[in-house]
């Protein structure tokens, strides 16, 4: 049996949900296995449609899940819902399938039996065309789980890399693999350099070879790197040869990339630059992904930048930069290019380096800390102390006083923070300096720098006072200092205007319960809301109104309800239109009284609806401006619901009158004729049917088609007015159809065909439509004419 097994990966959702579909070939045909799994128990059931085809429904609870697109597969569509809290997984299977559910794990029960539970945590759907969907020959037998009562649980020992048992119980080479990788990984290289060269000759033929030699070349390249002493001769030659001897013998092993790196970097120590440049080109096109290939481009770039060759060496840099994954990586070459722009005096463009660190992986600059010293002294004196003080505030946020250069940069940290005007933090910055260096070096300068703080502190200057708030809030916390500043900070963000920074306080101010503090909530929460009505962004008003105590009377009334309605708050906005059905400006109460009526025809109260509707159209007829002809479309609706077609036809005919081109017309005379149909009276239906495509083709809309076609021919049809119904179904075809619509078309023209005892101009349409790729059941109907034909 060929298999091919392919994974396709589908959204993962949020917390423990997962969705994935394994699918694959098996004989030639395909298969499609859908696997889902919760930490939950959750719901999946089988469904029985018409034509002995299924569907299989999965519903769990809505716990801020994330959403997924309807996704249409070979053998599977799956459809997403999200409602009333629940999410509704709905799997359309393509061919036979079969619903498992996998909740029993097989080692942890003695007792084995299939688990036909609706609940569970994980469930597959196998679809397959292999699969006899129907079969009712089911073999003989007794029902029962086998009991495994000795059953013991599988076990296996080490594997080898070819993933086979290891026999040998001489354990040693394990024992000195395991002591030379701690020592290696705790910078004990003259350990680990001298144990890797005792495994290789005590254990030549260990599974770990590769390992010991790995970390004999890893051991001896730290060894140089530091100027280690250590008994045993070696240089980089040793790295070089011993290299090329492992790769010849481990040329599939996954270190391979390391490897060509220790190489390349020992013909770089030894100036041997074309055999390094040869090896970091077979990095670059055969391991262009690997950290090791960027690692021996920025050293190479390093050495020919000594080298004078700057241009060259800058586009290496720059290629790692942009391709490298790892941010250390990355870091370094940013910063090479940032030493590379100041030695060309281009300091503007080695800032924009030196931000790329600092914004996505500022601690690597501690990795080289004189170079980032040298960097803040640079950026001082070229006129950017901003960049500076980054520089030196991880310097200072991430060492103490034992660090050799911890002094300097919190002294030159506290005195450009000074010249920045950022009065807070820069007092904050030198008093740490006083209170960690009594007799410290720059006392001198620290005091003059806290003598001319005294004098920076500006009242008038916004930003400064914000800074000072939030420094005594955080400083002070919730004492007394502290609670001013927030209040402080409040009535400031209030005079500016700065609404929503207020809000951010809310939860704050009520769990100190400060009065003051919930006027300003309160306020800043209407003005928001005001600003939202005017922008007509009805999310955040609606947001707003159910997260604080807004008196929504202050609000424009009309707008109000009108976002109740485009948020799909609709017992809200009934509530409002029935409050201001009786308004005293009698313009104003017909508005209401439409907009009752609508919302009552939302809730499907439509006796009240129609009262409504009536109240607004007697009170509009007698007030010269007012046009209440928009309740007549409700007043339509609510009398079709409640099956009085003759008012509604009446109806009907006065919103022709008033409306004029009005486009809901279209929709209303579309409502008509299904509901025609609906009730078997398909001589209207067609009628109907009729004025709503020529209107619809009139205002040049088209999104009533092809159902309301379909409906129109179907009625002519059944109404034996077979020439008006093949031109229609005629017409279907020529429009653009989805594959479900173009086989119901074709169907349709060959049904009337038959009625017509033509079934010669059947045929064709019938053999078209089942040759559709689509399963759907307009297809299984023109198989069974088909049939039927040849006969």
């Amino acid at each position: 049996m060929n298999k091919i097994l392919s994974l396709i990966l589908l959204p993962i959702f949020a917390f423990a949900f997962s969705l994935s579909v394994n699918s694959g070939v098996d004989a030639g045909k395909s298969y499609t296995i859908l696997n889902l799994s919760d930490e939950n128990d959750f719901e999946c059931v089988e469904q029985l449609l018409a034509y002995n085809t299924k569907r299989y429904v999965c519903m769990l609870d809505d716990d801020g899940l994330v959403n997924i697109n309807d996704i249409d597969l070979t053998l599977m569509d799956i459809r997403y819902k999200k409602q009333d809290g629940k999410i509704f997984l709905v799997i359309l299977p393509k061919a036979n399938s079969r619903l498992y559910n996998f909740e029993n794990k097989l080692y942890e029960n003695k007792e084995i039996f299939k688990n036909e539970a609706r609940i569970g945590k994980k469930f597959s759907i196998y679809v397959d065309q292999n699969l006899k969907e129907f079969d009712t020959n089911v073999e003989n037998g007794v029902n029962f789980a086998p009991l495994f009562d000795e059953m013991l649980l599988p076990t296996i020992g080490a594997l080898d890399f070819s993933k086979a048992p290891i026999e040998n119980t001489d354990s040693n080479d394990i024992d000195i693999y395991i002591a030379m990788k701690r020592s290696y990984e705790n910078a004990m290289y003259q350990r680990s350099f001298s144990e890797s060269s005792q495994a290789i000759q005590r254990y030549p033929n260990s599974i770990f070879a590769s390992e010991f030699l790995l970390y004999r070349l890893r051991s001896m390249n730290k060894i140089l790197e530091k100027n280690e002493k250590i008994d045993e001769d070696i240089d980089y030659t040793n790295i070089s040869e011993e290299g090329k001897q492992w790769m010849r013998k481990f040329s599939a092993d996954e270190n391979f990339p390391e490897v060509l790196y220790l190489v390349a970097n020992s013909y770089i120590k030894l100036s041997l630059l074309s055999d390094a440049k040869y090896i970091m080109d077979i990095l670059s096109t055969e391991h262009s992904r690997s950290n090791f290939a960027h690692l021996t481009m920025l050293d190479y770039a390093d050495e020919i930048y000594k080298n004078s060759k700057t241009t060259e060496a800058r586009k290496l840099y720059e290629n790692v930069l942009y391709s490298a994954g790892d941010l250390d990586i990355a870091s370094r070459a940013a910063l090479s290019l940032a030493s590379a722009s100041i030695d060309k005096n281009k300091a503007k463009e080695a800032k924009d380096y030196i931000l790329k660190i600092l914004n996505a992986n500022a601690k690597y600059l501690l990795n080289n800390e004189e170079k980032s010293m040298s960097l803040a002294q640079t950026f001082t004196d070229e006129k950017m102390p901003e960049i500076a003080i980054k520089i030196y505030e991880i310097i200072v946020e991430n060492r103490n006083s034992k660090n050799e250069n911890y002094e300097v940069a919190l002294k030159n940290l506290g005195v450009l923070l000074v010249d920045m005007k950022d009065v807070d933090k820069a007092y904050a910055y030198l008093k740490r300096y006083e209170e960690e260096y009594r007799y410290g070096d720059y006392l001198a300068e620290i005091e003059n720098a806290l003598d001319r703080l005294l004098f920076e502190r500006d009242d008038e200057n916004a930003t400064a006072m914000h800074d000072h708030y939030l420094f005594l809030m955080k400083k002070y916390g919730h004492n007394d200092i502290g609670i001013k500043a927030l209040l402080s900070e409040i009535e400031l963000n209030f005079k500016e205007k700065k609404y929503d920074a207020i809000l951010q306080y809310t939860n704050e101010i009520k769990d100190l319960n400060l009065t003051k503090g919930m006027e300003y909530i309160g306020d800043s929460a209407l003005a928001l809301a005001q600003q939202s009505i005017r922008a007509n962004d009805c999310q955040k008003l609606i947001n707003l109104l159910e997260a604080y105590d807004i008196n929504s009377l202050e609000l424009p009334q009309f707008k109000l309800h009108s976002c109740y309605v485009r948020t799909a708050r609709y017992e809200k906005a009934l509530s409002l239109s029935r409050s201001r059905a009786k308004d005293e400006n009698p313009e104003d109460r017909v508005e209401w009284l439409i907009k009752l009526a609508s919302d009552f025809r939302q809730a499907k109260r439509y006796e009240e609806s129609l009262t409504a509707a009536n109240d607004a159209l007697a009170l509009g007829a007698e007030l010269p401006y007012s046009d209440p002809s928009p309740a007549l479309f409700d007043r339509f609706y609510s009398l079709l619901k409640l099956d009085r077609f003759t008012d509604a036809i009446r109806t009907l005919q006065a919103i022709d009158e008033l409306r004029g081109q009005d486009f809901k017309r279209v929709e209303a005379y579309d409502i008509l004729a299904s509901y025609s149909f609906s009730k078997n009276d398909f001589a209207n239906a067609t009628i109907y049917a009729k004025k709503a495509l020529s209107m619809a083709t009139a205002a040049g809309a088209d999104i009533f088609s092809p159902d309301l076609n379909f409906l129109y021919a179907t009625a002519a049809m059944k109404m034996e007015n077979l020439d008006d119904a093949l031109d229609e179904a005629r017409y279907i075809l020529s429009l653009k159809l989805k594959p479900a619509e173009q086989c119901r078309a074709l169907n349709l023209v060959a049904d009337i065909y038959i009625m017509q005892s033509r079934s010669d101009l059947a045929k064709p349409y019938l053999e078209k439509c089942v040759k559709s790729s689509d399963q759907n059941e307009y297809k299984s109907l023109c198989e069974a004419s088909l049939k039927m034909l040849q006969k």
